[in-house]
């Protein structure tokens, strides 16, 4: 019963102590830090959190109602404010044919990780966060799937980790492809945007090609970012249809309904794409949005722990490394049609 009586000290001590680790994830990625190297800030917050979690356990028993308010209400304030990133008329530059591709490209895979995921006999909660991951924008979609799901931390953990390994390859080497088959900077800028799982690594590995490149690759990222909030809705349809087949299966924690903070988050894209805001005021959003993400991630991180994740074994390496190799594929084909569509016309 002590762990029900937290002292009035716990709520302010953990969300002091995961803005903290927040922070200094913040300081870690910045340009020209581990960010170049495709450790993005979300995915070094929950690291750092892990880190702390793992070596001072005391701190993280005396934080416990801290770090479970920046786990569910400040992260998901973050994933609202998200939306500020994403604006309508962004979003179509790249036409019809751009639009569709990010659809494809997003439902292909999320649809194939839960079908290996259920081959492979991995829990439900830990190919969807994958997925997710993949197919949308790394870290930030983990981070709603979570809020979605209520994953164990070891399976979000373990879902980051696919995220960053197979991101940060990808980041090297499409603009690698580019260089040995002389392919176009537009092109490959359209390949980086469907085919990356991080918004940082597609920035990163649009900038080594140069060109026209960033452009198009920015915009066809947040082409799958725009569809967040379908696929958490997708994400809960399909983790309660799981549980229904098991016997006797609680299915409560997942609702049917969207969350509050995807409504925000599409409320933020309408504001957005109104032009109602200044740009520093829109700036400013996008930035507190990335910071918020990051304490509730570092959060998350904090009640990881190591050999959790050494218990999910290499399966979910195995999956990632699937979906990494789907995204490259139909990327490629899919800019092809494309391209090859527009040079016809």
């Amino acid at each position: 019963m002590r762990v029900l009586q937290a002292p009035n000290t716990a709520l302010p001590f953990g969300l002091l102590l995961s803005f903290l680790l927040a922070a200094l994830a913040w300081l870690g990625a910045v340009p020209g830090g581990l960010a170049s190297w495709g450790l993005g800030l979300l995915p070094l917050a929950m690291f750092l959190g892990m880190a702390l979690g793992n070596t001072a356990p005391a701190l993280v028993r005396h934080g416990q109602v801290g770090f479970g308010f920046a786990r569910r209400h400040v992260m998901r304030t973050g994933i609202a404010l998200f939306g500020f990133q994403l604006g309508f008329a962004d979003l179509l530059a790249v036409g019809w044919q751009g639009v569709l591709a990010a659809v494809f490209v997003v439902a292909s895979t999320l649809g194939l990780a839960a079908w290996l995921g259920k081959r492979m006999g991995l829990q439900a909660s830990s190919f969807l966060l994958i997925g997710a991951g993949s197919a949308i924008c790394g870290g930030a979609a983990i981070a709603a799937a979570d809020s979605v799901l209520r994953a164990p931390p070891a399976a979000t953990s373990a879902a980051l980790g696919t995220a960053v390994v197979f991101g940060t390859l990808g980041m090297f080497a499409i603009p690698g492809f580019q260089w040995l088959f002389n392919l176009q900077a537009d092109f490959t800028g359209l390949w980086l945007g469907l085919s990356v799982h991080e918004l940082g690594h597609v920035v990163a590995g649009a900038a080594l090609v140069g060109g026209e490149a960033p452009a198009f690759a920015l915009i066809e990222k947040m082409l799958r970012v725009a569809l967040l909030a379908p696929a958490m809705v997708w994400l809960a349809w399909h983790m309660v249809r799981e549980q229904r087949k098991q016997p006797g299966a609680q299915v409560s924690h997942v609702s049917m309904q969207p969350p509050l903070f995807l409504w925000g988050f599409l409320l933020a894209v309408v504001l957005k794409s109104t032009g109602v805001l200044s740009i520093p005021l829109e700036t400013a959003l996008v930035d507190l949005s990335q910071l918020l993400m990051a304490t509730g991630l570092a959060a998350l991180g904090v009640g990881t722990r190591w050999l959790d994740l050494r218990a999910a074994g290499g399966k979910v390496w195995v999956l990632g490394g699937g979906l990494c190799i789907h995204l490259w594929a139909a990327g490629f084909v899919v800019v092809h049609v494309i391209q090859s569509g527009a040079a016809a016309h």
